[in-house]
């Protein structure tokens, strides 16, 4: 919070009096107020650009604003300023105790200008100060934000400080088949980790397996409904003289047979006609009996689609029978005829034709075929289990602190998805880290850089707030002094000899400091209203009751002078 700069000013200005040649306004002012307030001259130029009557009123409005405006840049910058300086400033103070000396700029604010053009100039360079100020302190913050994060990594659980420091005399390479991993463990579940590390993948690969078996069942039930929808369909059309003659001129028929047929023969080699549903119902279910039962119509319906598919060849193979295929695709596909036939034992005059016809692509596609027998057989030998993921007896603590343990654990490469997977479940954290031999000196590098700037950063800040507040306390006087001007012509007019025009302050209006002394702010009040009543009626001055309206459109601060305060502690 800014410290308190002092008690306002009152920036009061009212029309000159004279005693002779004299100018008594301000002495009089001193006297009738002596004793209960302090008063000081104001220096106004007495030749500022009037303009016209609307622009003077209209510039009024906006003159309330960019007051309000440069007042609350006054105290965000004072604010920044002691934020980042940890403690109160003395600008404000200094700051404010210049307003009684304040003399008006004329090389930086040139009275041949207007008064809009002097608003707007003063408005511009304040918002541009602010802007700039504020632009450092986010740059500024950014950094310090990043620094305050790596500190509070460095100072952090092993949750999360950096590992180089830690990991430096450890291999983390055993060879190309392990890998190490580094695990962050609970203190208070420490002993339960040594005691199951080496277990805890039992449960996930029961999981594993429960759900590969779920997915053979599923698999094995899907291909039970699809032949049980496919066989009665292809039978029942080739029954169809019509039906059976418009199935076969289909150019790939042969190939859907084929496919269920295969189907058909894994389910019979596999033992697995009957769903697990048809199993077991009941004590008296003789299960080796409707299985064979099963089969044996299976079988029957084998025979029938070996038939048809037999035809389904014939007929696919009809326009070769005088004219070998004439390009690579029309061979391809005969020989992929050919080979469907030898698969389910089917012979005939087109298909020996049409052999000889594609001898070479034939052998290349026999070739093919007898590979991928050969490597499925490989494949299908039993499997041995998978290995353990974790090696039994590898995990090392390598650092503790009040809340966790850090240990390093070896496990199987081509098991780390899994492994990882587990640690997620039972709720270890895994730290991520690759070996770099000048990690730890990058980064104590990047902490002394992010320092060195973040200081550097600061005195910016401070010495931009130390340079602009005083300059925007400056502007913010000559707002009040030109809506002095502005608001005094207005209410008091125009002087009526033309040489005052030169110098209508203080030859046609006086501007004066009053700072009431404490306490005193009710009594210099009275004084002034009674010293100025002849400035406004007594209907307007006076004052009303809580209960009673003001339709005046003045307001319950109006005097018969021109009023202004000077508090910057309303900015802060």
């Amino acid at each position: 919070m800014a410290s308190k700069t002092g008690d306002p000013y009152w920036l009061v200005a009212f029309p000159q009096e004279y005693k002779g040649p004299s100018r008594v306004g301000l002495q009089r002012l001193m006297d009738k107020v002596k004793g209960y307030a302090r008063v000081v001259k104001f220096e106004i130029p007495g030749n500022l650009k009037i303009g016209t009557l609307d622009s003077l009123m209209s510039l009024t409005e906006s003159l309330g604003k960019v007051d309000s405006l440069i007042a609350m840049s006054l105290g965000k910058v004072l604010k920044t300023l002691e934020d980042i300086q940890g403690k109160e400033s003395e600008l404000g103070v200094i700051a404010y105790r210049s307003v009684t000396s304040f003399k008006w700029q004329y090389n930086k604010f040139m009275v041949s200008c207007s008064l809009h053009k002097i608003t707007d100039g003063i408005e511009n360079s304040v918002r541009g100060q602010e802007g700039d100020i504020k632009k450092m302190m986010n740059t500024y913050n950014e950094v310090s934000q990043t620094l305050d994060s790596i500190n509070r990594t460095d100072n952090g659980t092993l949750l999360v400080r950096p590992l180089n420091p830690i990991l430096k005399n450890v291999n983390v390479y055993p060879s190309p088949s392990l890998e190490i991993i580094f695990v962050v463990v609970s203190s208070k579940k420490k002993s339960e980790f040594l005691a199951t590390y080496e277990t805890m993948e039992e449960s996930y690969k029961k999981r594993r397996a429960r759900k590969e078996e779920e997915n053979t069942q599923m698999a094995r039930d899907q291909r039970r409904r699809d032949l049980s929808d496919a066989i009665p369909e292809i039978l029942k059309s080739s029954k169809d003289e019509k039906k059976r003659s418009e199935m076969l001129q289909g150019g790939a028929v042969y190939k859907h047979i084929a496919n269920v047929m295969r189907k058909a023969k894994d389910m019979i080699a596999q033992g697995q006609i009957l769903s697990d549903g048809k199993r077991g119902r009941d004590e008296n279910f003789d299960q080796k009996a409707a299985e064979a039962k099963a089969k044996e119509a299976l079988e029957d319906d084998l025979a029938k689609l070996t038939d048809i598919l037999s035809d389904a060849i014939e007929e696919k193979l009809k326009p070769y029978d005088h004219q070998a295929p004439n390009n690579s695709g029309a061979r391809a596909a005969v020989v992929d005829v050919v080979l469907t036939a030898e698969e389910f034992d089917i012979q005939g005059k087109h298909i020996d034709n049409c052999r000889k016809m594609v001898t070479v692509e034939y052998g290349k596609a026999k070739k093919e075929i007898e590979r991928k027998l050969a490597e499925m057989k490989r494949s299908e030998k039993k499997k041995l289990p998978d290995p353990p993921y974790i090696v039994p007896g590898s995990a090392n603590l390598l650092d503790e602190d009040d809340e966790y343990c850090l240990f390093k654990m070896m496990i199987m490469k081509k098991f780390k998805d899994e492994v990882l997977k587990i640690c997620r479940e039972k709720r270890i954290t895994v730290r991520a880290y690759k070996y770099d031999p000048d990690g730890e000196l990058n980064h104590t590098n990047k902490k002394n850089t992010l320092a060195a700037t973040q200081k550097k950063l600061r005195n910016r800040v401070i010495n931009k707030c130390k340079v602009s507040y005083p300059d925007i306390f400056q502007q913010w006087m000559h707002i009040k002094a030109v809506r002095c001007f502005a608001e005094s012509v207005l209410r008091f007019g125009l002087p009526k000899k033309t040489e005052d025009f030169k110098a209508i302050f203080p030859n046609h209006i006086q501007a004066a400091l009053v700072q009431p002394f404490p306490g005193r702010d009710q009594r210099v009040r009275q004084i002034m209203k009674k010293l100025y009543s002849g400035l406004a009626s007594a209907e307007v001055t006076a004052e009303l009751d809580a209960s009673e309206t003001d339709y005046s459109g003045l307001g319950a601060n109006f005097y018969p002078y021109v009023y202004l305060q000077i508090d910057l502690n309303h900015a802060l």
